[in-house]
């Protein structure tokens, strides 16, 4: 080795020596001893190079967009999701099936480092995706997993808008008897209570113009007949209740429901009920002595006070007159009568003169009495009932002027009874009516009842007593004297309602107006009831639900309020049910609510009659109350069967994995096993985003040995056996470069599949056979596994082995052609060829740190006797190449640093430590140069007490070596270099010489 720097010296000029030995001195000032910086760079390049796979989890946060286009921390569950591995990024691979987030939004999955993407196939029913800076949709959501990647955050946030709907209510006010709707019905304001499942506040516009207006959920407004409330922008799904307050006589269609992206109609129509009469008054004048009306009489303004009840308060009524017909100016305007009456009011009449107070409502009761005039007898004086429908209320009043002189003539007073109704039962009830007389003195009077013109017996009749008439019978008192005060007052019966309850006045002579016998000498009245309708309908609730692929057995929740009371309970009903009957009687009101089923998928399209009031068309009837809702999740389930055709001996797989898929994407992914082998896919969405019914198809991921047959009408599967096709590829090991010290294994892959064979040293192998059951062309790679024995240089070739199989007419497969490339370029030969070298030179550069630790076990040892330090020996090959002073203060370790593994001739050096023995203790020393040693000292009793420290360290004797552990490889080098300057300097001298 001398010789060798002698020979390189010997070719160096002074200056190259000089720079060399600075070199020399440089390395061994700094202790380098052999380990080389490139040799730790690349050791550094050999680790990083070592990719980490390990999954990592990571999520997708799916969000809600608002209506006005605002991003919120609102979670959409129920989007689906593929998910593709995008390390080709012109050919990404799906990762397992659908994905669908969850009532928090999320999607969770482990994977490993490298690039993906979600890309979103089916939206939640009301959303709709998010938009670019394009205004395009977005579905594609790119990402990155590294190895520092964590869940703390969502890997991919994406949104979706959340898409609106209007609400729209109308109000309708029609009168029951089809008339047009008076001016202050159509100034009449009708009240509504909106109430928002989402506690919204939301902005409507009469008539959808005009003025916006905020309304807060649980408030009201106030619509007129004829318009509308439109509200705008509500979130699809919303649920809605609209509430007319005080609603009576009507109906209302879809007053509950979700908001939809077709406009939600919601239209109350009210029936006015009331309905309108006329109340008409006739004034006569005659003479009692028979003689005609004289033009004073004619003149005479005949008073009459007049008392209106069950009408609003300040209610007036329009009146006119017929004077116009019986004024001999006709060209007097001025005579011609019309106004108004109210409550209280006065009202004069002629004689001749008909006076019609207009359009009373139905119900109104009145009280006419004609105030007293000298010399005149009023033959109706007073007069009590009810505006009735139907009824004819009109009263005659004649005044009979009493002429002196002349015999009184003999007179009468009769009456009739008439009932409107179509019930039978009602026209053959009985009516009580009193009649009585002033003065009677106890006169006994005669009547007689006729009835379709058959006249009675006479009856025996006192003041007050009580005479029963039923529907067209009259009673008939003749022969009564002028002047006899009467008073007849029917009965009252609670179903019926009286147009005339009581009358009263004098019998007179002279009359005019007579009775139906065409007796003209006399009073008559008629008592006109109209039967009070009744009864009742029975109230049914009807469950329908469109769509497929919901659950048959969900139960859907109502609520019903009768009168404006909430029922106790809860209506259940499944889809195609029906309510048992509820009864109510007329005139009760009913509304119908259903409890929001939305988050189940159930979106509520329609209500008809979910508002209303019993008519007198609902008696005897049911009505029925329809609910429709849409199944906005339409969903169907899918199954299949598997068969097999095989030869006899041929056993199945015992299990088989199936994908259904839309399109190219798999959406679902089960395992299927016998004996039965079939299968089936719930829950399947039955249309796509933009409404296109899905068409499914069946895959089978391909199992060894089978060929699988589908069909195109349905999901089946039938697999038919193929003889395989077998093939194998062989490897070759080569080594070249030094002989190595120790029997090297190598690694070698194919993929896919995962194949690994071994060689150890240099040899051949072959990678286990490929079965192949189908045609097609097939490409593997193999490559050699980077190993991290150091020396070793590894082939980085990567070989591509592609293998032909054809199928004949008779389904037979066979092999007709295989090739090689090596890195790209085709070879000859079918034999992947590896050679690897080895350098043993690197050996010589590697170095160990090896620590050593001391653990003492004092025992009974006092401290002040313990050791205050050791000397530890490092050992290589049974010679010493280092030592160590260990103390308390360096807590009793130490390292030797960089030293060397390996000796000249590339042999593993092994390392040993000793202890210089320490009086009253036992050693034992485990672990190794790699690991490191420990030096385990017991206390087990001194021979001989220790003699007392000198107070100065001895300066004889060879002193502990407490260097850096290089000691031996610095007196080489000094050795060397003190060689190298010394024949520098006899060279130099020679020359001289």
């Amino acid at each position: 080795m001398l010789n060798r720097f002698k020979y390189i010296f010997s070719k160096l000029n002074v200056r190259h020596r000089v720079l060399l030995s600075a070199l020399l001195l440089t390395l061994l000032a700094t202790g380098i001893t052999g380990t080389l910086a490139w040799n730790s760079g690349r050791q550094s390049a050999l680790n990083q190079g070592q990719t980490s796979t390990e999954a990592r989890p990571v999520h997708l946060l799916k969000l809600e967009r608002d209506t006005e286009g605002n991003q919120t921390t609102v979670p959409v569950p129920g989007a689906d999701f593929v998910l593709y591995n995008a390390q080709d990024p012109e050919n990404p691979v799906q990762v397992q099936s659908t994905f669908t987030t969850d009532q928090e939004g999320r999607i969770t999955v482990s994977l490993p480092p490298g690039r993906y993407f979600f890309q979103e196939i089916r939206l939640p029913y009301g959303f709709a995706p998010d938009l670019d800076a394009e205004n395009q949709p977005i579905r594609r959501y790119d990402f990155t997993v590294t190895s520092s990647t964590t869940n703390d955050h969502p890997i991919v946030t994406a949104y979706n808008r959340r898409l609106s709907g209007d609400l729209i209510i109308e109000k309708t006010l029609v009168n029951d008897d089809g008339t047009e709707l008076s001016e202050e019905q159509l100034a009449q304001l009708f009240e509504f209570r909106v109430t928002f499942s989402d506690d919204g506040t939301y902005a409507y516009q009469i008539n959808g113009e005009g003025e916006s207006h905020e309304l807060a959920s649980g408030e009201t407004l106030q619509l007129r007949h004829g318009q509308r409330a439109v509200f705008t922008n509500i979130p699809v799904g919303v649920h809605y209740i609209v509430e007319e307050v005080g609603m009576e006589h009507g109906q209302a269609n879809n007053s509950s429901g979700n908001i939809s992206l077709d406009p939600s109609i919601v239209d109350f129509t009210n029936r006015d009920m009331t309905r309108l009469g006329n109340l008409i008054l006739e004034k006569e004048v005659v003479n009692s002595d028979g003689s005609a009306v004289t033009d004073e009489q004619r003149e005479i303004d005949f008073e009459f006070e007049v008392q209106l009840s069950n009408v609003p308060d300040g209610a007036s009524f329009r009146f006119t007159t017929n004077r116009y017909q019986i004024d001999d100016d006709p060209d007097n305007d001025d005579d011609t009568r019309e106004g108004t009456v109210a409550n209280g009011d006065t009202l004069t009449l002629r004689h001749g003169e008909i006076l019609t107070i207009h359009d009373l409502p139905v119900g109104t009761s009145y009280q006419i009495r004609e105030v007293e005039r000298p010399n005149f007898v009023s033959g109706t004086r007073d007069v009590e009932g009810n505006i009735v429908q139907d009824a004819n209320n009109r009263h005659l009043f004649i005044n009979s002027y009493q002429v002196d002189g002349g015999e009184p003539v003999l007179t009468f007073l009769s009456f009739e009874k008439q009932v409107i109704s179509d019930d039978e039962a009602a026209l053959r009830e009985y009516f009580d009516f009193e009649v009585t007389f002033e003065p009677d003195e106890g006169q006994i009077f005669q009547y007689r009842i006729i009835e379709n013109g058959i006249e009675g017996e006479l009856q025996d009749f006192v003041s007050g007593d009580i005479i029963r008439l039923r529907h067209g019978q009259k009673v008939l008192f003749a022969d009564l004297p002028p002047g006899l005060t009467y008073r007849i007052r029917e009965i009252e019966i609670d179903r019926f309602l009286e147009a005339l309850t009581t009358v009263g006045g004098q019998t007179v002579n002279g009359t005019s107006n007579g009775d139906e016998t065409g007796n003209r000498n006399g009073s008559h009245h008629t008592f006109v009831n109209r039967e009070i309708p009744n009864g009742s309908a029975q109230l049914i609730i009807e469950k329908r639900v469109e769509g497929v692929g919901y659950d048959a057995e969900h139960e859907f929740l109502f609520d019903l309020y009768i009168n404006d009371v909430k029922q106790d309970g809860v209506i259940r009903l499944r889809s195609g049910e029906t309510s048992l009957p509820i009864v109510l009687e007329l005139g009760d009101r009913w509304r119908v609510v259903e409890h929001d089923s939305y988050d189940n998928g159930f979106s509520q399209e329609g209500i008809s009659n979910g508002t209303g009031t019993i008519e007198l068309e609902h008696i005897g009837r049911n009505v029925y109350v329809r609910q429709t809702n849409r199944y906005v999740r339409d969903t169907i389930s899918l199954s299949g069967t598997k068969t097999w055709e095989m030869p006899e001996g041929v056993q199945t797989p015992r299990h088989i994995t199936v994908q259904l898929m839309q399109g190219d994407i798999a959406v679902r992914q089960v395992n299927v096993e016998g004996p039965n082998w079939a299968y089936t896919f719930d829950n399947l969405p039955k249309f796509d985003n933009e409404g296109n019914e899905i068409h499914y198809t069946i895959r089978e991921i391909p199992v060894t040995g089978w060929r699988a047959e589908t069909n195109p009408e349905n999901i089946n599967l039938h697999n038919i056996w193929v003889d395989p096709v077998t093939a194998s590829l062989e490897i070759e090991k080569l080594i070249t470069g030094d002989a190595a010290p120790n029997a090297e294994q190598f690694e070698f892959v194919m993929n896919p599949g995962g194949h690994v064979v071994n060689i150890t040293n240099s040899g051949q192998a072959h990678f286990p056979e490929i079965s192949f059951d189908r045609p097609g062309t097939f490409e593997f790679t193999v490559h050699e596994t980077r190993g991290s024995t150091l020396g070793w240089d590894y082939d980085n070739a990567e070989y591509r082995w592609f293998v032909k199989i054809e199928q004949d007419t008779d389904g037979l497969l066979s092999l007709t052609e295989q090739w090689l490339t090596k890195n790209g370029e085709r070879i000859d030969g079918l034999q992947a060829v590896f050679t690897n070298r080895f350098d043993d030179s690197v050996l010589l550069e590697e170095t160990l740190d090896i620590p050593v630790k001391k653990v003492w076990d004092h025992k009974e040892l006092t401290a002040d006797l313990q050791p205050d330090g050791i000397v530890v020996q490092l050992m290589a090959d049974n010679k010493e190449v280092s030592r160590r002073q260990l103390t308390a203060d360096m807590e009793w370790q130490t390292l030797f640093q960089k030293m060397p593994r390996y000796d000249s001739e590339g042999r593993e050096i092994k390392y040993q430590v000793k202890e210089s023995e320490v009086n009253g203790y036992s050693a034992k020393i485990s672990g190794n140069a790699q690991k490191g040693f420990t030096i385990h000292n017991t206390y087990v009793g001194m021979e001989e007490p220790p003699s007392q420290a000198p107070d100065k360290p001895s300066t004889t004797g060879r002193l502990p070596d407490v260097g850096d552990g290089l000691t031996l490889t610095a007196i080489i080098l000094g050795l060397v270099c003190i060689r190298i300057a010394y024949l520098l300097y006899r060279e130099t001298k020679s020359k001289k010489g």
